[in-house]
């Protein structure tokens, strides 16, 4: 039987999996919830597969959310990134490229369908029965749909290559050449057709539209960066999210960025920005804990 214990041994992979397939956190952790709740009033039966079960109803209740998420986000002011999501647990000497930003990205442009099935056996690992069984679904149509997802996705899959320490290496030189204005040490850590996306909501200033291209990057970079240097001398700390070495930037004590990064032979090739103060919070408690 069941037990609470037991699901909190399988919260953890609940909210993952929520999580890849809404980019949210809190909608994540309050589906992996629900799921819990559902088994309660359901008036805790005995289940043959646990994990199954569970992640069973919460396909389902995310195929359900994805509607008015899409909905949301249609409204959203300026780009929109996946909520951050710090792991305690992850491997710190390897990347866990299943919560990258750029990947989090290709995946929201996907079906509902084609999406879980693509997260369940081509992230999670799970075969195709299995996928069928969670998704209520015939194997051959789980096949199917991730088959559609992977053509979807062909040509956009994050190139990747580079390792924690890569990345860490590229992000403090870029760092330092952005402070300085040096051109030139910018051409060797970032990509000529880089892109950068800055995510505010709408609720503090940032791009409204997606910058693409070396110059208009490095020219919008350089002169954030000495605008705000007027204020209050900008500080950088390492920070641990969606999978990978990040930066978060402070003015004083305030946290007015997080940076994330995606890093395509030994050069930067999409520089993700949050500067939501919402999503921001995460990183706020973890600095305060």
């Amino acid at each position: 039987m069941v037990t609470g214990d037991q699901f909190e041994r399988l919260r953890h992979d609940l909210i993952g999996f929520c999580y890849r397939m809404l980019g949210s956190l809190p909608d994540a952790e309050d589906i992996a919830q629900e799921a819990y709740l559902r088994w309660e009033q359901a008036g805790r039966p005995e289940l043959d597969s646990p994990k199954s079960w569970y992640l069973r109803v919460c396909a389902r209740l995310c195929l359900d959310r994805v509607k008015s998420v899409r909905y949301q986000r249609e409204k959203y002011i300026g780009p929109w990134l996946p909520e951050p999501i710090m792991d305690d647990h992850a491997d710190r000497a390897e990347l866990d490229e299943t919560l990258s930003i750029a990947l989090m990205l290709m995946i929201e442009r996907l079906k509902p369908a084609e999406r879980a099935a693509f997260i369940l056996h081509d992230l999670f690992g799970y075969e195709f029965p299995e996928v069928a069984e969670i998704l209520g679904l015939e194997a051959a149509n789980c096949r199917q749909l991730a088959k559609r997802a992977r053509v979807h996705l062909r040509g956009e899959k994050p190139r990747g290559g580079a390792d924690p320490a890569g990345i860490k290496r590229i992000s403090d030189a870029f760092f330092k050449a952005v402070n300085a204005g040096d051109l030139d040490r910018l051409r060797d850590v970032l990509s000529k057709d880089v892109v950068l996306h800055a995510d505010s909501g709408g609720k503090v200033s940032a791009a409204r539209d997606l910058i693409v291209g070396f110059h208009s990057v490095t020219t919008f970079m350089i002169r954030v960066f000495r605008n705000a240097q007027h204020e209050v001398k900008i500080t950088f700390r390492p920070a641990w999210f969606n999978g990978a070495p990040g930066v978060v930037s402070y003015q004083g004590e305030k946290i007015i960025a997080a940076y994330h990064f995606e890093v395509v032979n030994g050069k930067i090739a999409s520089l993700f920005v949050y500067r939501n103060p919402d999503k921001l919070a995460i990183f706020e408690q973890t600095s305060a804990s």
